[in-house]
């Protein structure tokens, strides 16, 4: 699996205009393996836990748009940062979570 960080992007679209919104989130290896040491869980993969890291600070941002409504959500991953990301600072952190809209 993957042996670095992880970028979690999570896709949001709203259910009434089928519009969508998306926020990169950066998960750094060394909270993936804090989780693992602090939970004591080996058994989920790396992108369930990056997942699951990721998701409070992505729900932050979509609850935080009251035009918005309610949505579905789909998550992808990646290694490497995604282009529209490149060479920008996060619009959001959260301790070590860095957060891109895109």
């Amino acid at each position: 699996m993957i042996s670095g960080d992880i970028y979690v992007q999570v896709t949001a679209t709203s259910d009434l205009s089928r519009r969508s919104k998306s926020v990169v989130v950066l998960v750094p290896r060394k909270i993936i393996e804090e989780y693992k040491s602090k939970t004591g869980i080996e058994k989920y993969d790396d992108q369930s836990i990056a997942r699951k890291l990721a998701n409070p600070l992505a729900s932050y941002v979509f609850t935080h748009r009251p035009t918005f409504g309610s949505f579905k959500v789909a998550h992808s991953f990646s290694a490497t940062p995604p282009p529209e990301i490149d060479r920008d600072s996060p619009e959001l952190t959260r301790g070590d979570l860095k957060a891109w809209l895109v």
